[in-house]
């Protein structure tokens, strides 16, 4: 019987690539184990062996995002022959030129959602907007993170409700990483938010809702930002000098993870006050990690932890403040709530996920097979 090579885009990631560097390096481990099961075999395809930025169609590329207009940056054809390549799966969403039955990994459709805010503008949309219509309208499925994503996917996009598959991220396994306490940690309690600076992930919602604690002359906790700065930082330090809370804000830029297994031990709690879901990473950190969660009132938010977390509406910098300053009085709902968190990820497995992922490749080997080379 025939065996069917399926090629998986994205591996090969940086850490600095934040919460997709992360999945992938959980997942990494478990599909390396599926060559050997029923009719297909998995081949790894890591990004510097299919980054073609300096081919002829990379530079049509150009030119063409330089009219106007958008074509996919990288031509897979040529790598999908030269590796016998049957069918595809993208780990990572991907705008690319290819011929085989693919599936598709879709994160958000934050460029629709949130269409404000400069990261998801200035030639951002039009590239967005084009990877989104190309590759959702090819894909056999699309896979998403859960099912507020599905809906969002399927509204925006006319896609069937069949062919979008909601698949809750895998738990990142911190279980092999020695744990760091780096020196510059804060000697006083503090909450923790590791996210890149992007407007999106508000990070100013934090500051504001430190500075009501302070007009309100509570204790302040001090505020720890894990993660690169994406040109919001210089803006956002003026905001908590403004405030006149600079000490209390510590921008530690890319933290490597044993440190990040370190923080979210010891902070009163992850706030994460993101205006993007439909779910982040993160939260489950925090979860399997026993750090309590706090997270912005989306509904992708709400389906991701449950009752497992404390919501708080975005830009309420007050209700952020209030949240905050419960969790650091009330030791028993803090850790209740940290409690709560992990029983609600406990099933969102790498097993889980790729056991799923095989039903999608065995669902499209049988599709493929109907027909020759």
């Amino acid at each position: 019987m025939r065996r069917y090579r399926i090629g998986v885009f994205g591996w090969k990631t940086s850490p600095v690539d934040g919460g997709s560097d992360t999945i992938l390096r959980t997942l990494n481990e478990k599909i390396l184990e599926l060559p050997s099961r029923g009719r297909f075999e998995i081949v790894l395809v890591p990004w510097q062996d299919w980054d073609r930025r300096r081919s002829p169609w990379y530079l049509r590329h150009k030119i063409a995002r330089y009219f106007g207009s958008v074509l996919p940056p990288v031509d897979l054809r040529p790598v999908c022959r030269r590796l016998r390549l049957d069918l595809a799966y993208f780990a990572t969403p991907s705008f690319v030129q290819i011929d085989l039955p693919f599936i598709f990994s879709l994160w958000d459709v934050g460029h629709r959602v949130c269409p404000e805010f400069p990261e998801l503008r200035r030639g951002e949309w039009e590239h967005r907007e084009a990877l989104c219509r190309r590759m959702l309208a090819q894909a056999s499925f699309v896979v998403v993170g859960n099912h507020a994503g599905a809906a969002e996917a399927c509204e925006l996009f006319g896609l069937k409700a069949g062919r979008v598959i909601a698949l809750p991220f895998p738990n990142p396994d911190f279980s092999s990483i020695a744990e760091i306490v780096p020196p510059w940690m804060p000697p006083r309690p503090f909450f923790f938010y590791p996210a890149q600076g992007w407007p999106h992930k508000n990070h100013d919602a934090l500051l504001q809702a430190l500075a009501f604690l302070s007009n309100a002359g509570h204790t302040l906790p001090d505020l720890v930002f894990a993660g690169s700065d994406k040109g919001n930082f210089a803006h956002l330090k003026s905001v908590a000098e403004a405030l006149r809370i600079s000490e209390r804000v510590h921008f530690a830029g890319f933290v490597p993870r044993g440190e990040i297994k370190a923080l979210y031990r010891r902070a009163v709690a992850l706030v994460f006050p993101s205006m993007l879901g439909p779910n982040n990473l993160p939260p489950q950190e925090a979860a399997v990690l026993g750090c309590p969660v706090v997270l912005s009132d989306l509904p992708g938010h709400r389906e991701q932890l449950g009752d497992g977390a404390l919501y708080v509406p975005p830009l309420d910098a007050r209700a952020w403040g209030e949240a905050m300053l419960k969790l650091m009085t009330n030791t028993e709902y803090r850790l209740a709530l940290a409690v709560r968190a992990k029983d609600v990820v406990a099933g969102y497995t790498a097993d889980a996920y790729v056991s799923r992922l095989t039903e999608l490749f065995s669902s499209l080997v049988a599709m493929r097979a109907l027909w020759g080379d």
